[in-house]
């Protein structure tokens, strides 16, 4: 049960707002509350307030009483059960006049009158506080005064009552909702108090979807504060992220990290947060620090290896390499990234064995499992590279990965077909197309049977300008394997370029029929349908093109060619 009920005050007609200092309606409830704080110490005492809430033009709203209930009306309203003491009172000119009624016979216990000033308004509270302990029976010194005073008292309160007000569910009665809370930062900021009731109110602003973008800045500001705990630092940091201000969010958590960097969670969450934003010298920074001080996680220092193999620094990647694979029971993000550098550092052996434990405790990660195909196929093991991508295929990879896993494979299904086609797109990477040739027909020699040679044929006969040649050698490897999207729409390209759109047409919409997620096929598309008048088609392939990633200048490019006006 309820020891006590303290009810929201009443407001006497007649009393004038005062400058500097909180409206009287926000008095009338927020001082009942913060005495029953007082009076719960801190914990909970059994005191309880009771605001005023009920219809107000048609509304649930707060009622702003003008006069005091009388005791009985009081008795049925708080539904607390049996309760010791009833407390309420009424701001008259010159001063709160409050009282305490028994809670089972409701007379008046005690009752008085004290000088109330509105820019001073807690002043009443320690008066009100002592009476009713002493009523209670409760010894003890009364709570510390609050730190705060004049108008930025005045902000705080109105700031507490906005936040009642929405905890409440009521409707919003300001046509400036974030006012209170900026108003509050500005003359308050230093405030413990005052920064906690800050990062509520935007809770319950965030919660209803209400005025991000307004609070996004007040948000950022006050992260910017130097002395913050990494608390609030990281409470700032959700609020942030919910607000759509990303990278202020981000630069609140990298220095909640920075504070507690024997933390490791935090240092994960904020250096996977500033690798996103690719700001790579404060992820350095910050698993560095970790690292000096011996706290450092495996997946920070994974993810330094990652901004090592972003920003070039190849010999920390090494030696982070070195690192992480002398450890055991690495987590399945982490195994996967060493797999990928020991690939790129040409070490599929020990790729293989990287992969094969993470495995062996997690087969369910199709990502690996392509990984482990890749290494597979630098060691000429077809058989084994086969049964990985196989396994990566059947537990789904991403629609951007698949299409390459389906190639591996076919390259895996034919001994000498992976080393033979690295040797031709080597060559052509690095200009050499005699050498790209030469490699195509040792191809033709071996494995001519398999679509992916004559496709290579193709390219490099396409490459050197032999466009019959290259599109005999095309449509060879699609009479072996019809669904071969590269093929298509290598042929696709070909063909428009010889000024054979329709079929061109054709070939580059099986491309993509084959390969959704490729953004090739849609450019390619683009070009097609412009030349053959189907402008609104052809914007509609390169937003395609875009939002699977392709690459903005060559976006560009395709763009500036399809609007280009033509004779």
């Amino acid at each position: 049960m309820a020891v006590a009920v303290v009810f929201a005050f009443a407001v006497a007609d007649g009393l004038l707002p005062v400058v500097g200092a909180a409206p009287y309606d926000v008095l009338a409830r927020q001082l009942p509350r913060l005495l029953v704080a007082r009076l719960n110490a801190g914990g909970d005492r059994g005191i309880r307030f009771f605001p005023f809430v009920g219809p107000v033009d048609g509304q649930r709203n707060f009622l702003n009483l003008r006069e005091q209930f009388e005791p009985a009306q009081l008795a049925l309203l708080h539904k607390q059960g049996a309760t010791q003491l009833l407390v309420d009172g009424i701001f008259r000119p010159g001063g709160l006049h409050w009282r305490v009624l028994d809670g089972e016979s409701l007379k008046v216990q005690i009752e008085g009158c004290v000088p109330f000033d509105a820019r001073k308004p807690l002043d009443v509270l320690v008066r009100l506080e002592f009476e009713i302990t002493g009523l209670l029976g409760w010894m003890g010194r009364p709570q510390p005064a609050h730190p705060l005073s004049g108008e930025a008292l005045g902000w705080f309160l109105v700031l507490k009552d906005s936040l009642l007000r929405r905890e409440a569910n009521l409707p919003e009665a300001s046509p400036d909702p974030l006012r209170p809370l900026r108003r509050c930062l500005e003359l308050a900021r230093d405030d413990e108090g005052v920064r906690a009731l800050a990062l509520d109110y935007a809770v319950q602003l965030l919660k209803r979807g209400e005025h991000r973008e307004g609070l996004a800045p007040v948000l950022a500001d006050l992260a910017q504060s130097p002395s913050l705990p990494t608390e609030q630092l990281e409470r700032l940091a959700v609020l942030l992220h919910a607000a759509g201000d990303d990278a202020a969010a981000a630069t609140a958590i990298g220095r909640a990290a920075m504070q507690s960097p024997e933390r490791p969670e935090l240092v994960e969450r904020a250096a996977a947060q500033l690798f996103r934003l690719e700001r790579y010298g404060e992820v350095r920074g910050l698993v560095e620090l970790a690292r000096h001080r011996g706290v450092a996680s495996v997946p920070a220092l994974a993810q330094l290896a990652a901004v090592c193999d972003r920003t070039g620094d190849q010999a920390l990647r090494v030696q982070l390499t070195e690192e992480l694979l002398g450890m055991d029971d690495l987590p399945v993000p982490v195994a996967r990234l060493l797999v990928s550098f020991l690939i790129e550092d040409d070490r599929p052996l020990e790729a293989c064995q990287v992969a094969e434990r993470a495995l062996a405790k997690d087969p369910a990660q199709p990502m690996l499992q392509f990984e482990l195909g890749r290494a597979y196929l630098l060691l000429d093991n077809g058989s084994r590279a086969s049964e990985a991508l196989q396994q990566a295929l059947q537990r789904g990879l991403p629609p951007t990965i698949a299409p390459q896993a389906q190639r591996y494979l076919r390259l895996a299904a034919v001994p000498g077909l992976w080393s033979g086609t690295q040797r031709v797109e080597n060559a052509i990477a690095a200009g050499d197309l005699a050498e790209a040739m030469a490699g195509a027909r040792e191809l033709v020699r071996t494995v001519g049977r398999a679509a992916e040679t004559w496709f290579l044929v193709g390219l490099v006969r396409h490459k050197l300008g032999h466009d019959r040649r290259a599109e005999r050698a095309l449509r060879r490897a699609l009479r072996i394997d019809d669904r071969f999207g590269d093929a298509h729409n290598r042929l696709g390209i070909l063909l428009v370029s010889r000024g054979n759109v329709e079929a061109g047409h054709q070939h580059l919409q099986q491309a993509h029929a084959i390969a959704p997620q490729e953004s090739s096929p849609l450019l390619h598309l683009a070009q097609a349908c412009a030349l053959l008048g189907r402008i609104d088609e052809a914007r509609q392939h390169i937003a395609a093109a875009e939002l699977r990633g392709a690459d903005p200048q060559m976006v560009e490019a395709v763009r500036r060619e399809i609007l280009a006006p033509r004779g």
